[in-house]
């Protein structure tokens, strides 16, 4: 699972690391902690259009909800396995993107504690993730949601009950996803964890970042401590 990521590096430098504009700057807002359950809209690069970073808002709403309020299921992120069979993805597996962030948090779980450990995952060089996920356009808003699969052997000693982790795809990978013609065979080579976690560090920080009681919107939740 993959519902917190931060991304808090303005507008300007999201640009010109990545060579390219935000095709909607209002929508653009960067945070510490950007909690998924509030929907935020994230940076992407998307199949739709190469030229332009645009402004996706998390959770997929699939074309046939008619109402917001009416749809109740949890669609932040999608789990691999199930992408082109379920019911709420299945149509939108040639509607690729990547969202760019800094870095995601998962939980973690101690031996014998209910209570969980907040960990931040980031790039080792470089500053972004860019994270492979699927989108739907509802009634003219373009929606997301973050692929999921097994985590690799960091994310497992992280995310040790549920060991999942988000899609990372860099390089050559990256650049395949985003390719029109793309088919289903190959895009499943493409949906495994990230092979070389000696490129990705994780490290604790201050706890409540999965308790939305707890702001952990502010700087000192990217602090190792």
């Amino acid at each position: 699972m993959c519902y917190h990521v931060s991304l808090h590096k303005d507008i300007k430098a999201v640009e010109k690391d990545f060579g390219k504009k935000v095709a909607e700057p209002d929508l653009f807002e960067p945070g510490y902690d950007l909690n998924g359950f509030a929907q935020p809209f994230l940076p992407v690069l998307s199949t739709a259009d190469q030229n332009a970073i645009h402004m996706y808002r998390w959770k997929l709403f699939p074309h046939w909800v008619k109402e917001e309020s009416a749809w109740k299921a949890n669609t932040l992120n999608a789990k691999g396995e199930e992408l082109f069979e379920k019911g709420s993805y299945k149509a939108y597996w040639k509607s690729r993107c990547l969202v760019v962030c800094n870095g995601f948090f998962e939980p973690h779980h101690p031996d014998g504690q209910k209570k969980a450990q907040s960990y931040f995952i980031r790039p080792k060089e470089g500053d972004y993730f860019t994270l492979g996920a699927i989108y739907s356009v509802w009634k003219d808003m373009p929606t997301f949601s973050i692929i999921t699969v097994p985590a690799n052997p960091l994310l497992e000693g992280i995310h040790n009950e549920k060991k999942r982790m988000p899609l990372v795809l860099d390089g050559e990978q990256a650049e395949a996803w985003l390719l029109q013609d793309l088919d289903k065979d190959e895009m499943s080579d493409l949906m495994v964890p990230y092979p070389d976690d000696s490129k990705m560090e994780g490290y604790r920080v201050i706890d409540g970042v999965t308790n939305s009681r707890v702001n952990t919107n502010v700087p000192e939740v990217l602090q190792p401590i």
